[in-house]
């Protein structure tokens, strides 16, 4: 959604596709309530094989800006390609480390770290699904993290004191289960989660509460791959070198946070990072608007934030005019 403001600033017209269908049906009745003459804005909906497909690949398309799945996006990128060669702005997925070293304020590093995981249910391409611990204050840190991700009050998003909401569907939720279960038989120690944390609602929703796991291996899935849910792994580190190599060692590149007094180790370690946006002493959902936000390798191409959104839906022409 936040793609067409740009796209209606820089005079072209919209076909907007929301994936949930009663969202697109509801953005529908606004826009037509708000006045916009037939055509400006057009609302797409159907799954996205048929009516994501279609807009990709349509020749009369020029420009397509695309939140989602790194899978879905590869597919998006290679329609564009094969049809008119759109311009594309994708904004995929994301496995955010947060480094915590010895010298930072722990309870500050753990409120920030747990508000990302909390934040939507951790179904935000930012979320801080990694975090890597200096060995020294390891043991500190995951026990003041615990306390606070264990506070959090899961419940039904219309009840005022929820602090976390049901995740998405019921896709959603088997495939965080099918993590959670991963973790488990690649060795994680389950620090936080399953005694009562998961359960189904009819009425009210999907609900997976806090999960916290130590001690799982690099190259195990549920460190590697993106979860989009309210699981977290907390691993060790000796050295600046140790973190920089955990933290880039994945496929995406889109939010990164270091902790530390050091200012100038948190400039060396934020240039180290393979990622477009680095918090120092901050972390997701923190972001500025007028900043280009953006990722790395497979987190997507393209960069969003005012002008850089603008831009996106601009072309640039050279006009040589002799006298």
């Amino acid at each position: 959604m936040g793609s067409v403001f740009f796209f209606l600033v820089a005079q072209n017209t919209d076909a907007l596709r929301a994936s949930p269908a009663l969202q697109s049906a509801f953005i529908a009745q606004l826009i037509d309530k708000a006045g916009f003459p037939p055509g400006v804005i057009n609302v797409l909906h159907g799954h996205g094989a048929t009516s994501g497909a279609t807009l990709s690949s349509h020749m009369d398309v020029r420009v397509l800006s695309f939140t989602g799945s790194g899978r879905t996006g590869r597919l998006v990128s290679e329609a564009a390609a094969r049809s008119n060669l759109k311009n594309i702005h994708l904004e995929l997925g994301g496995k955010s480390p947060a480094l915590i070293f010895d010298d930072a304020d722990l309870e500050r590093a753990a409120a920030d770290t747990q508000h990302s995981m909390t934040f939507n249910t951790g179904q935000v391409c930012m979320a801080n699904s990694r975090i890597y611990v200096q060995d020294t204050v390891a043991d500190a840190f995951v026990a003041a993290f615990k306390a606070r991700y264990a506070g959090v009050r899961v419940g039904a998003a219309t009840e005022q004191s929820t602090q976390m909401g049901p995740v998405a569907d019921a896709a959603q939720y088997e495939t965080i289960s099918r993590y959670i279960g991963l973790a488990k038989e690649a060795g994680g120690k389950l620090v936080l989660g399953d005694a009562g944390g998961r359960h189904q609602d009819a009425d009210k929703g999907y609900f997976i509460g806090p999960h916290i796991f130590t001690d799982l291996p690099e190259d195990s899935l549920p460190v590697k791959e993106e979860i989009f849910g309210p699981v977290v792994s907390i691993g060790v580190f000796k050295t600046e070198e140790e973190a920089l190599q955990k933290a880039n060692d994945t496929e995406f590149g889109l939010y990164a946070a270091v902790y530390t007094k050091d200012i100038s180790r948190a400039i060396r370690v934020a240039k180290g990072l393979e990622s477009g946006t680095v918090g120092v002493n901050c972390t997701s959902p923190t972001l500025a608007v007028d900043m280009p936000f953006g990722g790395y390798k497979s987190s997507g191409v393209g960069r969003e934030g005012l002008k850089h959104s603008l831009n996106n839906f601009l072309e640039e022409k050279t006009v040589l005019i002799k006298l």
